[in-house]
């Protein structure tokens, strides 16, 4: 049987708050909050639903959006796929039109209210970005200038990647990192293993292919990502609960030749599998986020791309 296909939009007020409402008690998920939205009728559009159904729940016109994220999430008495899309520009004043209640309510609180366990993740891709800067090795003191210049022009979540440092070189290049990562409330994520991510205390870890597959313990207080190629990968991911993942090569790459490119397609196919956010990598440009976006991403990782 094919899922429950449920259109969802994510709106902003000039505070930037999110628009959340409240499931009234006797319907399904009853009395948690959700992002407005329902079900795509027969013969609709995704689009075309979200329109229908933001009008009739909170009286709001919706005039330009975004894909945000896809999520598939098997529930006990139904298999549901969520359609997310960011509302950019709308019109009206919202109000709960089926007597329902209604909250801006701000980034940093979304956690802290009762949601359905599908939501999870579309509470994640809102409070990520859309790039993720992966540090080149520091070979130079013109690591940390070069680092703060990316930081200054908007970059808010990155990975030290140093794979030809020693653990303690890497610790000391972790902390300067984290010191500067903080002073622009941007988010750290260690490529390195559990223990020396949370001995320095980043905001999260990043763990490559192998780590993937350890016998982890994560605690709930990191930011958890991975670097994924293939579908068993991703699955793996999905079992974990990760916070996001980074998914490659879209393009040939200089780093990794060897691997084939997946193309935006075979991308698409993936992100389609994930049950978090998936960034795209591998080749990536700034030019190419409205197309990675488009096929499924929340947005782009790279290294040479970003850094510069």
């Amino acid at each position: 049987m094919l899922p429950l296909h449920v259109v969802v939009g994510v709106i902003y007020n000039s505070q930037d708050e999110v628009l959340i409402t409240r499931r009234l008690k006797h319907i399904h998920q009853g009395d948690l909050w959700e992002f407005p939205g329902g079900k795509v009728e027969s013969g609709e559009t995704a689009l075309e639903a979200l329109n229908r159904e933001l009008q009739e729940e909170i009286d709001v016109t919706v005039q330009q959006t975004r894909p945000l994220i896809r999520i598939t999430h098997a529930y006990p008495e139904q298999t549901i796929l969520l359609d997310v899309w960011q509302i950019e520009k709308w019109q009206g004043k919202p109000y709960g039109c089926e007597g329902q209640k209604m909250v801006w309510c701000p980034l940093n609180n979304l956690l802290n209210k009762r949601f359905p366990v599908a939501n999870i993740p579309i509470i994640t891709a809102i409070k990520l970005p859309n790039k993720y800067l992966i540090t080149p090795e520091p070979r130079d003191k013109k690591f940390f200038y070069q680092l703060e210049n990316c930081l200054d022009s908007g970059i808010k979540l990155v990975q030290l990647r140093a794979k030809e440092l020693s653990e303690l070189a890497y610790c000391h290049h972790a902390e300067q990192a984290l010191t500067l990562c903080d002073r622009y409330q941007a988010k750290l994520l260690a490529n390195s293993s559990l223990e020396i991510a949370m001995s320095v205390g980043t905001d999260g870890v990043h763990l490559n292919s192998k780590r993937l597959f350890a016998d982890l313990e994560i605690p709930g207080n990191l930011l958890v990502a991975a670097s994924c190629h293939s579908l068993a990968e991703i699955e793996q991911a999905n079992q974990l609960k990760l916070d996001f993942i980074v998914v490659s090569p879209v393009h040939t790459t200089a780093s990794h030749p060897e691997l084939s490119p997946l193309g935006w397609q075979q991308l698409f196919q993936l992100t389609e599998t994930a049950n978090c956010p998936v960034f795209a990598l591998g080749g990536m440009l700034i030019t190419d986020m409205e197309i990675a976006i488009a096929h499924g991403s929340q947005g782009i990782a790279a290294i040479s791309s970003l850094w510069k």
